[in-house]
């Protein structure tokens, strides 16, 4: 809905550092990102910049429009009445590349979508994504141990349901749950000697809650509203142990105790019109995102020797890190002979904001962060038959005006970046409809924002690949 926190992250986040001895909190808590298995986009979505919406996309941002799903994919942004089709499910399964990819140890996501017209005013839609990945070593000789554990699992459901109020009304709501735990455990002991073991361990737990209804003004033209509403949690642990000759622990060093919970609501909307004098559409939107996340404990990191925990870092006050988000969007399809142009244009502006004081081993330091982002986007591309209406080309390109400012204050300084960035990117891709199929291949130049919590070696965005990095396959089947 806005552009994300993690623009920050990729744009400017090597450029902050504390002055010594001081640790900047509030920056560490903002930059906690949010896990996702299953990306929001479809392979045409991203290949046309978030122009033309498969039923996948209606089910993962607007739910109401499940009822006109279809799989023939009209030359408009989203679904209408009378565009249903006659099949009533629609499946997008494995090789539907809508799932991570190469996460951990090469894991990729096992990720489905099963969407069914029940009635002709009831339909319902379901996604689902499995991810594990573990890697586990023992090393052992007569007298020493090793062990090293990396390990990955996370699950991601959604689940939306349509209902059709009258001639003019739709209903939609939708829900959405992820759960991921990422660790990376080491340990080793020698006998007489000792050892020494390491954790680094992350949980999150994320729901997303939304609800929209869309009017139908006339056969060309409607309107329509959403609101989200999401709770999260997240843990973080950073230790090492120091391990005696006996084998027992004798001293622990805690240097990340976190406790994070997340709290954002949201509101967009739009207006869309299907061009008159030929197909094609113009749509309208713009929204709000308010976010606030907040620790839930004051003992960020402490010593425990013989038995006795001494703090080394202990929160006392903080000032939540709040983001507001607006954006504003313009789009366009239109026919050209036979060929469909798509433009728009998007209008984005971020702020991110907090602070905290903390009590560091009896002194006492201050941090806040002020960071603000605008960015512009613009789209152009076509859609060409190369038979009939079964083939296409699809040929698109995008380009980004950045402009991002982040600001780290501190009791004895502050640092200070600023970035105005411009980026292009292209698109190339075919797509195939035929009876109940749809194939999508796609070669991408850019990908979307990381997927995972911490690093551990994932690739920006990865989706699920045919040979080369960049190539994706889509299929999906309706009857």
């Amino acid at each position: 809905m806005s552009l994300k926190r993690g623009v920050f992250l990729v744009v400017l986040g090597a450029a902050v550092v504390a002055p010594e001895g001081a640790r900047a909190v509030t920056r560490d808590l903002a930059a906690v990102p949010t896990f996702t298995l299953t990306f929001g986009r479809s392979v045409l979505n991203q290949l046309t910049f978030d122009t033309y919406r498969t039923p996948f996309d209606e089910l993962q941002t607007r739910p109401y429009n499940l009822l006109f799903s279809n799989i023939a994919r009209q030359p408009n942004f989203g679904a209408w009445p009378g565009q249903q089709g006659s099949y009533a499910r629609y499946v997008d399964g494995l090789i539907g590349n809508n799932g991570a990819a190469n996460v951990n140890n090469n894991a990729d996501a096992i990720e489905g979508t099963m969407i069914r017209r029940e009635t002709g005013t009831i339909a319902w839609g379901l996604t689902a994504a499995l991810l594990a990945g573990t890697l586990k070593s023992d090393d052992a000789t007569a007298t020493a141990t090793f062990s090293d554990t990396n390990d990955l699992k996370a699950f991601d459901l959604r689940g939306g349901a349509a209902f059709q109020l009258g001639n003019s009304f739709v209903l939609g709501a939708g829900l959405r749950t992820v759960l991921a735990t990422a660790g990376a455990d080491s340990s080793n002991f020698e006998s007489g000697v000792g050892g020494f073991n390491g954790n680094d361990d992350f949980e999150q737990l994320g729901v997303t809650a939304e609800v929209g209804v869309r009017q139908f003004l006339n056969t060309t033209s409607s309107w329509e509203i959403l609101a989200d509403l999401g709770y999260g949690s997240s843990t973080q642990d950073v230790f090492s142990e120091n391990v005696d000759d006996t084998g027992a622990i004798t001293d622990k060093f805690v240097s990340t105790n976190y406790d994070i919970s997340d709290l954002s609501i949201g509101v967009s909307g739009g207006y869309n019109r299907l061009r008159s004098e030929g197909l094609g559409e113009t749509e309208f939107r713009g929204g709000l995102l308010f976010s606030t996340r907040k620790l839930g404990n004051s003992d960020l990191s402490y010593t425990e020797t013989a038995g006795v925990t001494t703090p080394d870092v202990t929160l006392l006050i903080q000032d939540p890190v709040t983001t507001t988000g607006l954006f504003a969007s313009a789009r366009s399809i239109f026919q050209a002979g036979e060929t469909e142009v798509f433009l728009g244009a998007r209008l984005g502006y971020d702020m991110i904001s907090g602070g905290a004081q903390t009590d560091e081993a009896g002194t006492v330091f201050n941090d806040k962060i002020d960071d603000t982002a605008l960015g512009l986007g613009l789209t152009l591309g076509l859609r060409q038959p190369l038979f009939r209406d079964k083939l296409r080309i699809i040929v698109s390109g995008h380009g980004d005006f950045l402009s991002a400012k982040t600001a780290t204050s501190f009791e004895a300084g502050s640092t200070k970046d600023n970035v105005t960035l411009t980026v292009a990117q292209y698109a190339v891709g075919l797509e195939a409809v035929l009876a109940n199929v749809t194939l999508d291949f796609a070669w991408l130049t850019g990908e979307e924002a990381t997927v995972i919590p911490v690093d551990i070696g994932i690739p920006a965005g990865s989706r699920r690949t045919v040979q080369l990095d960049k190539l994706v396959l889509s299929a999906a089947v309706s009857w």
